[in-house]
C-alpha cells in the first residue's frame, strides 16, 4: 500500500543521500519535487496511508449488475474523479445495501471525501467501515486513517484505539509497523510515556525490513533525555551504532538530533549537535555540509522561499565555500525560481556555473537556468538549449536533464508554430529518458509536429505508438484524430477514414469528434460520395450546433445535393453558408446557387440568384452560357429589359469577337425593344462583323434599319433595309423589310406634315402605303399581314385616300377579326 506517514517516519528512514540536492532531474513543470533537505520535525501530524491496488479485494470472477456499478464508480475513482466516484458508490449503496461491494464502497466514499479535504464526512464512513464490518479487507486502512484524523484533531486516546486496530488487523507488515509508530505517538501526545515506551519498544523490536526502527530510537531516546535519564539514552545511540555497523550511523543520528532540537525550537541544543557531527572524524562532507547550510534547508523545507533568500543574503560571506556553498546556492536559485523571479533565479544559476564549473550542482544550475529562460520566453531559448545539450552531451550522456532540455527546445520551437524545428528536436529525444508523466504529452505532441510539418507518414506512425502504448489516456480521440489527418494528407483515404469513423463511434462527445465529423464530409466530397457528403455534414450540424465549421458544412451538403440533382436543398444550404461566412463561400456558394437554378431552367430564380451575387460583389462572373442562355429565355418571354441586362454581362468588351454572335444578335433586337438605339446599333454591327449567313444578315439589317429609324436617320434606315432587300425576295423576312420601308416613309411624312411640310408629308405617306400594300395583299403572316393592313390603312387615312383607308380597314376586320395593333 502507498504510505503517507509523518515527516518524522520519513526522517528516520531516509537514506543519507538523500539529504542532498537531488542528482536526478527534475520535472519541467514547477509542481516537480525540490531538492530535499534534512526534515525539521514539525508539530505531531499523522498521515494516513493510501490504501494499495495489490490490497484491493480480488474480484469475484463471475460478475452482476451490482459489480459493474461498482466497477463503474471505481472507474472514476481510478481517475481521481473524486465527485463523480463518490455518487456512484452512494447510488451503488443505495440500490444494493445488502451488496458483497458495501464495506469497500463505502471505504472509496470515504476515500474521495479525504481527497477533497472534507475530512469531517470521510471520517464518518470509516467510522461506518471499521464499526459495522471490522472484519473486511478495508476495516483496517479505514482505522489507520481514523487513527491520523484523531490524532490531527488532538484527540489522542482515539487515535491510539484505531492505531491499535489498524496494528492488529492490516495484512500489510509496513502498514502494521506504522500503526505502530504512530500509536506510540499517539500515546506521547496523551502524556502517557509508559504506553508509548512499550509502543516504541515493540516498532524496535522488528530489526528485518523495518523503516521506522531508527525513528524510533531516536524517538525513545529523546524520551529519555527529556526525562533526564542519560544512561537509558546511550544504549539507544549505542544501538544505532550496532544497527549500522558503522560510526558514520552514530554522526548521522547526531545529525538528526540536530535536526530535531532545531525543529523543537531548541536552537542551542541543534547548535551543539551541528558542531558534535563536524568534530566527529566520521561525519561524511554531506553532513558537514548539511550542518553548515541547515538554516537554509529548513527553511527551504518547509517553503519559507523568502526566509532562505534573505538568510543568504546576512550571510553569504561567511558560508563555506567548495561544494557546500555550490548547494546552498542551489538553493537560493531554486528559491527565486519557486517565487517565480526567474530573472533572479538566473542570475545565481549563473554564479554557481561561473564559480563552481564542472561540478554536478553547474549542471543542475544549468538546466534550471534554461527552465527559466523557457517560462520567460527568451527568444534565444531554442539556441540557449542546443548549447546546453552540447555542452553536456558528453560527460552527462543519457541523463534525464538532457532529455528534459531536448523537450523544452521542442516545446520552444512547437509554441512558436515552427514546427519542422521542433519535430527535428522530438526527434531527438529518448522518450524513456522522461518523466513518466511527461511521456504521452511529448509523444502526442511529436506527432502533432510532424504532420504540421507535412512528415505524414511519420506523424500517422508516432500516433499510433501513442495509441498503442496509452489506450486509456484522455488524448486517445485526438491522437486518432491527428493520425486520420495525417493519412488524408498522405492521400491514404481509406486509413483517414476509419481512423475518423473511430473516432465518431467510440469518443462521440469529444471534441475531436467535431473534426472528425468535418474531415468524412471532405473525404466523401474527394471520393466523389455525394450522399456520404451530406450525411458527413448533417451530423457534424446536428451533433455540433455551434461548430466553427459550420459554414463549411452547409457548403458541403449544398455541393453534395446538386450533385444528386435535389435542387431544392442543395440552394437553402448554400445560401445558408454565405449568410455565415460571406468572405469565404460568397464566391463558390453563389456559383453553384447559379448553376442549381440553372439545370432546374428557372429564368426568374436564375436571374435573382445572379443578381443577388453581383450586387455582393461586383466584379463577379458568371459563365456566359448561363448568361447566353437566361437572355435568351427572357427575350422569348418578352422580358427585353432584362434579357438585355444579362445578355450585356455575357459579352466581352475587351475583344467583341470572342463573344458568341448569337449574344450579340439577340441583344441587339432586346435592346432595339428597349428603344436604346445605339446600344442596339452596336450590338448588331458586332454580330455582322461575325459574318453570320445571308438570311441572318438580312434579319440583323432589319434589326439595324428599325434602331436607325428610331433614332430618326432614315437615310441610314433605308439603306440598311435595302440592302437586306437585294438578298431576301420573298418570304416574311421580306414582308418585315417591306413594312421596315414603309415606316420609314410614313415617320418622314409625320415629320414634313410637322414642319408644315403637307404636300412633300401626302408624298410620303403614299410611298410608305405602297410598301405597306404588298406583305397586305400578297403575303400571308398571323403577325405581318394585319400589321401591314392596319399601317396601310393609317398612312392613307393621313394622305387623304378616306375609301382606300376604309376599305382596307374592312378587309382587316374581316380577315383578322381579333387584332390588336401594337403601341
Amino acid at each position: 500500500m502507498r504510505r503517507f506517514v509523518s515527516s518524522l517516519c520519513v526522517l528516520a528512514t531516509l537514506p543519507v543521500a538523500a539529504q542532498q540536492a537531488p542528482k536526478r532531474a527534475l520535472r519541467v513543470e514547477d509542481d516537480a519535487p525540490v531538492p530535499k533537505a534534512i526534515p525539521v520535525r514539525p508539530p505531531p501530524k499523522a498521515m494516513p496511508v493510501l490504501d494499495d491496488p495489490k490490497d484491493r479485494p480480488v474480484p469475484p470472477k463471475t460478475k452482476g449488475p451490482d459489480d459493474d456499478m461498482f466497477d463503474f464508480a471505481t472507474l472514476a475513482y481510478d481517475r481521481q474523479e473524486w465527485g463523480m466516484a463518490s455518487q456512484n458508490y452512494a447510488k451503488y449503496l443505495q440500490q444494493y445495501p445488502g451488496g458483497k461491494q458495501v464495506p469497500d464502497a463505502l471505504f472509496r466514499i470515504g476515500e474521495c471525501y479525504m481527497k477533497q479535504n472534507q475530512l469531517k464526512q470521510a471520517a464518518g464512513y470509516y467510522e461506518e467501515v471499521v464499526s459495522r464490518y471490522p472484519a473486511s479487507d478495508g476495516a483496517p486502512s479505514a482505522a489507520y486513517r481514523l487513527g491520523a484524523m484523531r490524532f490531527n484533531d488532538s484527540k489522542f486516546a482515539d487515535a491510539a484505539k484505531h492505531f491499535a486496530f489498524s496494528e492488529a488487523k492490516h495484512k500489510n507488515p509496513q502498514v502494521k509497523l506504522a500503526s505502530a509508530y504512530n500509536k506510540s505517538r499517539a500515546f506521547e501526545m496523551a502524556g502517557d510515556k509508559e504506553k508509548q515506551v512499550a509502543a516504541l519498544d515493540s516498532v524496535i523490536a522488528v530489526k528485518a525490513d523495518n523503516p521506522y526502527r531508527e525513528t524510533a530510537l531516536l524517538t525513545l531516546g529523546s524520551i529519555y533525555l527529556g526525562q533526564d535519564k542519560k544512561n537509558e539514552a546511550l544504549p539507544i545511540f549505542e544501538e544505532l551504532v550496532k544497527t549500522s555497523a558503522d560510526r558514520a550511523i552514530v554522526a548521522e543520528a547526531v545529525i538528526r538530533a540536530a535536526v530535531l532540537l532545531a525543529e523543537l525550537k531548541k536552537p542551542d541544543e541543534s547548535i551543539a549537535m551541528f558542531q558534535k557531527a563536524l568534530q566527529m572524524a566520521e561525519t561524511s562532507e554531506a553532513n558537514r555540509g548539511i550542518a553548515l547550510v541547515g538554516v537554509i534547508q529548513g527553511l527551504f523545507a518547509k517553503g519559507d522561499y523568502d526566509g532562505v533568500i534573505d538568510y543568504y543574503n546576512k550571510n553569504s560571506e561567511v558560508l563555506p565555500p567548495g561544494p557546500s556553498r555550490a548547494k546552498m546556492l542551489l538553493l537560493v536559485g531554486h528559491a527565486h525560481r519557486m517565487r517565480k523571479s526567474y530573472a533572479r533565479a538566473v542570475e545565481v544559476y549563473l554564479l554557481i556555473e561561473q564559480y563552481h564549473a564542472d561540478t554536478d550542482e553547474a549542471f543542475e544550475a544549468g538546466y534550471w537556468k534554461l527552465y527559466c529562460f523557457y517560462l520567460l520566453n527568451d527568444k534565444d531559448l531554442g539556441e540557449f538549449a542546443t548549447a546546453f545539450i552540447a555542452r553536456n552531451a558528453q560527460r552527462h550522456t543519457g541523463h534525464e536533464y538532457l532529455s528534459l532540455a531536448r523537450l523544452i527546445r521542442a516545446d520552444f520551437y512547437f509554441n512558436k508554430g515552427d514546427f519542422q524545428q521542433a519535430a527535428l528536436s522530438y526527434n531527438e529525444i529518448t522518450l524513456e529518458k522522461l518523466p513518466e508523466k511527461l511521456r504521452p504529452g511529448t509523444l502526442f505532441n511529436t506527432g502533432w509536429a510532424q504532420g504540421e510539418a507535412g512528415r505524414h507518414l511519420e506523424a500517422a506512425g508516432t500516433f499510433t505508438r501513442f495509441i498503442s502504448e496509452y489506450p486509456r489516456h484522455e488524448l486517445i480521440p485526438k491522437a486518432c484524430a491527428r493520425r486520420g489527418l495525417a493519412y488524408r494528407d498522405a492521400r491514404d483515404l481509406p486509413k483517414a477514414k476509419a481512423d475518423f469513423e473511430q473516432v465518431t463511434k467510440e469518443y462521440p462527445k469529444s471534441d475531436a469528434c467535431e473534426m472528425s465529423w468535418l474531415q468524412l464530409g471532405f473525404i466523401a466530397m474527394e471520393q466523389k460520395d455525394p450522399k456520404g457528403t451530406v450525411t458527413a455534414f448533417e451530423t457534424l450540424l446536428k451533433k455540433f450546433p455551434t461548430t466553427a465549421a459550420a459554414a463549411q458544412a452547409y457548403y458541403g451538403i449544398g455541393r453534395g445535393n446538386l450533385d444528386q440533382k435535389i435542387y431544392d436543398k442543395a440552394v437553402p444550404a448554400l445560401q445558408r453558408s454565405i449568410e455565415i461566412d460571406s468572405k469565404s463561400y460568397l464566391e463558390k456558394s453563389s456559383q453553384l446557387i447559379i448553376l442549381c437554378h440553372y439545370a432546374r431552367q428557372n429564368a426568374d430564380d436564375l436571374a435573382r440568384a445572379i443578381d443577388s451575387y453581383l450586387q455582393a460583389k461586383s466584379d463577379g462572373v458568371v459563365p456566359p452560357n448561363i448568361l447566353k442562355w437566361l437572355g435568351l429565355k427572357l427575350y422569348s418571354g418578352d422580358d427585353f429589359k432584362r434579357s438585355a441586362r444579362f445578355l450585356d454581362l455575357a459579352v466581352t468588351p475587351q475583344m467583341p469577337e470572342n463573344t458568341e454572335p448569337v449574344v450579340w444578335n439577340i441583344l441587339g433586337m432586346a435592346q432595339l425593344q428597349n428603344g436604346k438605339y445605339d446600344a442596339s446599333i452596336q450590338a448588331t454591327e458586332n454580330f455582322l462583323k461575325s459574318g453570320p449567313d445571308a438570311a441572318a444578315t438580312a434579319r440583323a439589317q432589319l434589326t439595324k434599319g428599325r434602331a436607325l429609324l428610331g433614332k430618326g436617320d432614315f437615310t441610314q434606315a433605308d439603306q440598311a433595309a435595302q440592302q437586306a432587300l437585294q438578298v431576301v425576295k420573298d418570304g416574311k423576312l421580306q414582308a418585315e423589310l417591306l413594312i421596315l420601308e414603309g415606316d420609314i416613309f410614313s415617320t418622314q411624312g409625320d415629320k414634313l406634315a410637322a414642319e408644315g411640310q403637307q404636300a412633300a408629308a401626302i408624298e410620303k405617306w403614299k410611298a410608305g402605303a405602297a410598301k405597306y400594300a404588298v406583305p397586305s395583299q400578297f403575303y400571308e403572316d398571323p403577325d405581318v399581314t394585319p400589321a401591314a393592313l392596319h399601317k396601310a390603312a393609317k398612312t392613307l387615312e393621313k394622305a387623304g385616300d378616306m375609301p382606300q383607308s376604309k376599305q382596307l380597314l374592312q378587309q382587316l376586320q374581316q380577315r383578322y377579326p381579333k387584332y390588336q395593333p401594337k403601341s
